[in-house]
């Protein structure tokens, strides 16, 4: 039996009740966190917790346990005997129950905080074939940076890409390529490093932030810059970004085929070397 988190108690998952009045079923009034294990270790979760209390504070969601989630997150790992595999665990912290209303409950009532965990197989394939993906007009809202549990158009823009048989919807925003559904993503002119600069419009990614600093470390030049649609042509290689997927080439954007359709050299390189500070984490 999965074992959860649960309002500050580790409980049988099939045993958690959570209210209907709770605002995160009601309003998608909540964030989340996702942060990957890595057979010994999880990757950079000091960014993790540190992003989460930044959603936490943007929602104003005052969740006394932020500190706690590292710990939460371990005793998930091994109550569910994951220590072995890659895993993920995924936090979820909403404003809490109290009777519907657009305002925020008065007086303040007791957040929702779940947590759960599940192994999985990571896809070598495609980080090595590449993937193919769409592009689409960015129909969220203007706070992507929060990593808020209101996914409705990006889970509504991964399905059209799933249906086409693409395996992400990249998102235009005034002209100017901003992130995935639920990925960053890069891309290389010339042998500089392009991605949108962290904004409203973005999510600032975990794995963005270790590639930025790899791509650094490597003395590849970066520029964090909105690259514009009509500029695709010019593009010779791309690559998204993720939690669970780590560094994915992109070898089709849009229906036009970038480079020569294959992993480049610069993807290939930062992967590496992302591999490589993740193989040490395994115990």
């Amino acid at each position: 039996m999965e074992t959860a988190y649960f309002n500050g108690k580790l409980l049988p998952k099939d045993e958690i009740k959570i209210s209907p009045d709770d605002r995160g079923f009601l309003f998608a009034d909540g964030v989340y966190e996702v942060v990957r294990w890595y057979e010994g270790s999880f990757y950079d979760m000091n960014s993790h917790c540190i992003r989460l209390k930044r959603s936490l504070r943007e929602l104003r969601i005052n969740w006394a346990d932020a500190d706690l989630f590292p710990s939460v997150a371990n005793d998930l790992i091994k109550y569910n005997k994951l220590e072995d595999q890659p895993a993920m665990v995924y936090l979820q912290v909403t404003r809490g129950a109290a009777r519907r209303s657009h305002s925020f409950p008065s007086p303040e009532v007791p957040p929702t905080a779940y947590a759960c965990a599940w192994g999985f197989v990571p896809d070598s394939r495609s980080k090595e074939t590449g993937i193919k993906v769409m592009l689409k007009e960015d129909i969220r809202w203007s706070r992507c940076d929060i990593k808020s549990v209101a996914l409705l158009p990006n889970t509504l823009s991964f399905q059209e890409a799933s249906e086409n048989g693409l395996k992400e919807c990249i998102f235009v925003r005034n002209g100017l390529i901003t992130e995935g559904s639920h990925s960053n993503i890069f891309f290389v002119i010339d042998g500089t490093l392009f991605t949108h600069p962290e904004s409203d419009h973005v999510l600032s990614g975990i794995t963005r932030k270790n590639v930025l600093r790899i791509a650094q470390e490597s003395g590849i030049k970066i520029r964090e810059e909105a690259l514009q649609e009509n500029r695709i042509r010019f593009i010779q290689e791309a690559f998204i970004t993720n939690t669970s997927a780590e560094v994915i080439p992109v070898t089709e954007l849009g229906g036009n085929t970038l480079g020569e359709g294959v992993r480049g050299p610069v993807t290939r390189l930062i992967s590496d070397k992302f591999d490589a500070e993740t193989r040490v984490l395994k115990g």
